[in-house]
């Protein structure tokens, strides 16, 4: 018994989330471009000031901003939180460093100034915290690429030298043609230092090739750098090289010597007296192959440099290692999570100490400051938006945690999808994880669909953190009533090198079982329905995605791969990094393996297919060649057993960089699956869209004729010859009266209530609390169905959707007045009768109409206020009516006279 009642009460209780999750707001396109993100953090010296990036999206320009803001960790603003101002706001500003005085912020932007017709590409900018606005410190003829603090009057930044003169000459011309990889045109990239008072420049290295990184060691002696010394990326044979300069004895030395060994992200200790580096580990280097990340640290006095023993088979993972007082913090890889760790350097090397706090289990991004224990990380889960937190840390133990600022308020009514990180047995008897998203109308024993959606990498890797934008949006699926799967195949990162380096020679032979035993997982689950699902990914996750419908052509009723491979032969030239790629991959070069580049190749089984596919490309991708995407659609369009669309953004590199492009392909994504998943609107609707714009009023026509109507033109629905208001789906737990109840029909339930010849149709007005609850439970007898009057909540969502122009004192003014014009009217309003006013029921624009699949309701924040239960359970009028209008600053709406009260009906779904 007890049994039972715990199974009822957490029915009732998923009934009660789900249905408050659809009480909120509805999930757009916009609302998952929109969000913003914090970069490029820095913790002042003093560890009481935090600069960060902004970075969002300008959809009038058509481009992602970002600019500067400052905390104030020891100051409160309005909010309760720490102080934060902003700093910059040209849109084009990044990477932001303090000077080891704290007194300066010296940054990059590529903005321009009045005077400005030289300098090209980012510069460095000034920023002085005790005032005044940042005024560039360079003005160069080339970009700089990358800088850093010498001390705190010095910087030394990375940059080229002047263009040679050819170059010149060609520009004047107007000569844009390149040499492909020629090493006469592979120009020096190098150190330079820089007084930021004088502006005086002086050159600290000769180097050949690029400087691909560098870091100056806290005592200003030592800077080490990392060299590209060939133009050729495509193989591994041309590594980075590793240098030390000694700045007082004029000294350069080579170090990590080694081939195959090129450490990076090297980060210095508070004292200098060494440096940590990592570098990627794998089976085979000379491809550059995937693996996992060790660690090491250098110590400069002995020239010398050892593996820190981490104890850990992954490596380390996406959250890095930051220097902090006493050793380093280390986020270790584990799969879909993180592994924090102290690690105290010790006389005889490191003890590793765990980290308790379970926040930093899932965080990617943490930053330690100089002082060596305020740290500042961001926390999320797959189901919770990020938090921007900042505390202490000391040897592994955090204190004083506290959020230093908030983005994306907007969200915090928004329903956020249900995740969690599930396990299943995949290819080879191996233990195989992914992120699982239920969808918001989720009920226990119920089926669902599915869209799969597949990580890029391959070895990249899904974690349990939040993750929505252009390529992933699980709101948008589980909007849809869809599960949504992120599998971590074989091949993925963060897992261990024998998981990640298990595709090597054998690429699609587990991943694809992997993904199809996930969802065999889900079915015998009984979550999913095995006849409505979906597949889709970016990059590997539309190569996986491809290969999906080729192996299981019957499958998926639809794919979506952007960017994904279907010729392992042309990609061997075409790709940037072809060669290592698929030398790793697929175990040498094609003319060695043909018929194995062929049997890997889906465009020789494209006969295959029947999945309705969506293929999106950029055109200047050179990671995955936009010919791929041309190969795969012709095959397709020729063969002609599946329905294709390719779609083509110009200027667009492997990711996409443009607002409106990011909004195209997630718009052409939901459109697709509507057609072919979800069976929501046909190709026939989708091509008359094209032409017939939804809020066209022809438009509207077409959908009002399922408007039910009885033969003499009285709105409603007839039962047993009684009037009844015509009820429609509102979303999976509500249906709502599309009219307010008209008078024909509550002449139904009263014989005796007037209704003057002609005005049938208006809304029933004059209603008192009394009458309401009374012509409703007369509904119930009538029907044998739970009608009930909306709650506030409810009728508030519904007013949210109110149309264009409703019926309200706006409407009879052309302006909306201000609470004294109001009134001052009183006295006109009074003088006139409902019914010269009132309107008949959808006679003014509905609202949805601007979403062709959501249902036309009319007369949501207009004509009569309609009754509503409030919280202590009694009734209250809301909304607007033909005599009052909702305050334009605080959106609030008057008493409604007792003559212009009326109501409408809604009807739970079971």
């Amino acid at each position: 018994m007890l049994r039972r009642i715990g199974i009822g009460l957490a029915f009732l209780l998923l009934s009660v989330l789900a249905a408050h999750a659809q009480s909120k707001h509805t999930w757009t396109v916009e609302d998952i471009l929109r969000q913003e993100t914090l970069t490029d953090l820095e913790i002042a010296p003093d560890g009481r000031r935090i600069v960060w990036v902004r970075r969002r999206a300008n959809f009038d320009e058509d481009r992602f901003e970002t600019d500067l803001f400052l905390t104030y960790l020891d100051q409160k603003g309005t909010d309760g939180l720490p102080l934060t101002v902003q700093l910059t706001r040209s849109g084009n500003n990044h990477n932001p460093q303090w000077s080891p005085d704290g007194r300066y912020i010296a940054f990059l932007s590529s903005r321009k100034t009045d005077d400005d017709d030289k300098t090209q590409g980012s510069q460095l900018w000034l920023l002085d915290t005790f005032g005044g606005e940042p005024y560039r410190l360079t003005e160069l003829d080339v970009p700089v690429q990358d800088f850093a603090w010498f001390d705190s009057t010095r910087l030394v930044f990375a940059a080229r030298e002047t263009p040679t003169y050819d170059e010149q000459q060609r520009k004047k011309q107007k000569d844009d043609a390149q040499a492909v990889e020629d090493t006469t045109e592979f120009y020096p990239v190098r150190l330079f230092r820089m007084a930021i008072d004088s502006k005086k420049i002086e050159r600290l290295t000769e180097n050949e090739g690029e400087i691909l990184e560098f870091a100056i060691d806290p005592t200003g002696r030592f800077i080490v750098y990392s060299i590209d010394p060939h133009p050729v990326d495509a193989d591994a044979r041309h590594q980075p090289r590793q240098y030390l300069l000694d700045l007082e004895r004029n000294e350069t030395v080579e170090i990590f010597a080694e081939r195959y060994f090129d450490p990076e992200r090297f980060v210095w200790t508070r004292d200098g007296s060494g440096f940590y580096a990592s570098d990627e580990f794998s089976s085979d280097p000379e491809n550059e192959g995937a693996g996992i990340t060790k660690l090491y640290y250098f110590d400069v006095a002995r020239r010398t440099y050892t593996e820190v023993p981490l104890g850990w088979d992954a490596g380390v993972g996406y959250g890095g290692y930051q220097v902090t007082e006493g050793g380093v913090h280390v986020q270790l890889a584990a799969g879909p999570r993180m592994e924090p760790r102290f690690y105290e350097k010790t006389a005889d090397g490191w003890r590793a100490h765990p980290v308790s706090d379970a926040r930093l289990r899932h965080s990617t991004s943490i930053r330690i400051g100089p002082d060596g224990h305020t740290i500042a990380f961001v926390y999320s889960r797959a189901d919770s938006l990020p938090q921007y937190l900042v505390g202490t840390y000391r040897r592994g133990r955090l204190t004083n945690v506290r959020p230093f600022v908030r983005l994306n308020t907007y969200l915090k009514d928004y329903p956020i999808p249900r995740a969690e990180v599930i396990y299943w047995e995949g290819a080879e008897g191996d233990t195989v994880n992914g992120i699982l998203y239920y969808p918001f109308n989720y009920r226990p024993g119920r089926r669902h669909p599915l869209m799969v959606v597949i990580h890029g990498g391959p070895s990249g890797v899904d974690l349990d953190a939040w993750r929505a934008d252009w390529t992933v949006y699980p709101p948008l699926w589980a909007q849809r009533g869809a599960f949504v799967l992120r599998p971590n195949y074989h091949g993925s990162g963060h897992h261990g090198l024998e998981f990640v380096e298990s595709i090597k020679g054998r690429y699609y032979e587990l991943e694809l079982p992997d993904i199809i035993k996930g969802i065999e997982h889900l079915v015998a689950q009984g979550l999913v329905d095995p006849d409505s699902l979906g597949v889709m990914g970016w990059s590997n996750g539309a190569i996986l995605t491809i290969a999906l419908t080729v192996e299981y052509p019957e499958r998926f009723k639809v794919a979506m791969p952007g960017a994904g491979d279907v010729n392992w032969i042309s990609d061997y030239g075409n790709c940037a990094f072809g060669v290592s790629f698929d030398d790793s991959y697929f175990g040498g070069p094609p003319w060695e393996r043909l018929d194995h580049y062929i049997a890997k190749s889906p465009l020789f089984r494209l006969h295959r297919v029947v999945t309705p596919t969506l293929i999106h490309f950029g055109d200047q991708d050179t990671a995955v060649p936009t010919e791929q995407g041309w190969q795969h659609y012709r095959a397709l369009q020729q063969l002609g057993k599946a329905p294709v669309r390719f779609i083509l953004y110009p200027g667009e590199p492997h990711g996409f960089r443009r607002p409106s492009h990011q909004k195209r392909k997630m718009e052409e994504d939901l459109a697709w699956a509507d057609t072919y998943l979800f069976g929501r609107t046909s190709m026939a609707e989708r091509l008359r869209r094209r032409v017939l714009p939804e809020s066209a009023p022809l438009a509207l026509k077409l959908r009002a004729r399922r408007i039910a109507r009885t033969a003499d033109g009285r709105y409603g629905v007839e039962q047993n010859g009684v009037l009844l208001p015509e009820m429609v789906r509102l979303d999976d737990t509500l249906w709502v009266g599309r009219f307010e109840v008209t008078r024909a029909q509550f002449r139904a339930f009263k014989p005796d209530y007037p209704v003057p010849p002609g005005t049938e149709n208006y809304p029933a007005s004059g209603i008192t609390a009394d009458e309401a609850r009374a012509y409703v439970a007369w509904l119930r007898r009538q029907t044998g169905r739970p009608y009930r009057l909306p709650t506030v909540a409810e009728l508030e969502k519904l007013q949210r959707k109110a149309g264009a122009s409703e019926n309200t004192l706006a409407y009879w003014l052309g302006y909306t007045p201000n609470p004294d014009e109001r009134r001052q009217l009183e006295d006109v309003l009074a003088d006139f009768r409902p019914d010269e006013l009132l309107l008949p029921v959808g006679s003014r624009p509905p609202g949805n109409a601007k979403d062709p699949d959501a249902p036309l309701l009319y007369d949501l924040d207009g004509n009569v206020a309609e009754w509503a239960v409030g919280e202590d359970g009694r009734l209250q009028p809301s909304g607007a009516s033909a005599v009052t209008v909702r305050d334009p600053r605080t959106k609030e709406v008057p008493a409604p006279p007792p003559a212009f009260i009326g109501l409408r009906v809604v009807l739970p779904r079971h």
